[in-house]
């Protein structure tokens, strides 16, 4: 055994040690091009097929936002501009794939006031490249939304509408353009983190007065609510997704009183369904950040973009966590 992986093998003894969390590291990381726009944050992404597409967002630590569309091409690595979103610019976007269609909606301007949030929900065909508008976000919570698509069609919970946090359920059915009210959340907070397996749709993390651990799991069959295993260590501005029926929770802020305080995070945590429990999967190797995107091609996860203590980052990325 060479005297590096022997580091290695101490230091994740004495981090398990220490903190009671299993940790397995991610081998399987590949940087890819950059972004050749401008770099943002909080931006929305969906996909369809191998592409990609990253819509508004955030260019500056203040509130330059953009309504553009960015194709991102998985098979050749490379980017490819759109025509723009015909909504508003925006942050924290709903944004999703349904029957192969993408959808866009919600989100806010980037004030903290009831004013800056939007309800307005369209449909993008990349068949045409043309947008067509749906029936608007029934809720008043339309910013800082968790959401999923399961069965062909899209839930969300939570939100902040300016004012207050709320623990609303909504369930949106492409086939008859309709939004449902559904069984409130049991949590009420700001920025989670979010992802779907099978079924079922997890929302935990964020913020309420402090950072948080809790996750709830909503049953789409049984349409009920119930805690699953809380996370290790409370996170904000993180981002999740689903491989290969598991869970991940990843970078994020590790708030500490006031906006922006306290330190980035740039690990990458598992949830196993089936055990009901958390590992950690080591660290992204692009750096801490928060408010990046996230998304699924191919059975390998991608990391884009985000924003540091200073700046904007261009950085792409993907991972295959395998054993």
């Amino acid at each position: 055994m060479n005297m590096k992986w022997t580091l290695f093998v101490l230091l994740t003894a004495l981090l398990t040690a220490c903190t009671g969390v299993e940790e397995v590291p991610i081998t399987d990381w590949v940087h890819h091009s950059n972004f050749p726009g401008t770099p943002r944050a909080s931006a929305s992404t969906f996909v369809i097929g191998d592409k990609a597409y990253v819509c508004c967002g955030r260019i500056s630590s203040k509130y330059s936002l953009k309504n553009e569309v960015w194709e991102y091409n998985s098979s050749t690595d490379s980017w490819n501009q759109l025509d723009t979103f015909p909504g508003k610019p925006r942050v924290k976007a709903v944004a999703a794939t349904i029957n192969g269609k993408g959808y866009v909606g919600m989100g806010c301007n980037g004030n903290a006031y009831a004013n800056s949030v939007f309800n307005d929900f369209k449909e993008f065909d990349p068949a045409t490249g043309l947008w067509t508008t749906k029936s608007p976000f029934p809720g008043t919570a339309a910013n800082d939304l968790a959401y999923a698509v399961i069965n062909g069609c899209l839930y969300t919970a939570m939100g902040f509408d300016g004012i207050t946090r709320k623990n609303d359920t909504y369930k949106y059915d492409p086939s008859t353009n309709e939004w449902t009210r559904l069984d409130d959340c049991p949590g009420s907070f700001s920025v989670p983190a979010f992802f779907s397996i099978g079924k079922n749709f997890y929302v935990g993390s964020g913020f309420q007065g402090r950072n948080l651990r809790l996750f709830y799991r909503f049953n789409t069959e049984t349409e009920k609510w119930t805690s699953v295993a809380a996370l290790p260590f409370g996170r904000m501005m993180s981002n999740g997704l689903e491989l290969d029926g598991k869970g991940y929770v990843m970078l994020g802020r590790f708030w500490n009183g006031v906006e922006n305080d306290g330190r980035l995070l740039s690990d990458v945590m598992e949830y196993d369904p089936a055990e009901n429990s958390w590992i950690s999967r080591g660290d992204f190797p692009g750096g801490a950040r928060q408010n990046a995107m996230v998304f699924t091609i191919q059975g390998r996860g991608y990391v884009v973009m985000g924003e540091d203590e200073s700046d904007r980052l261009p950085d792409v990325w993907s991972f295959k966590p395998t054993l």
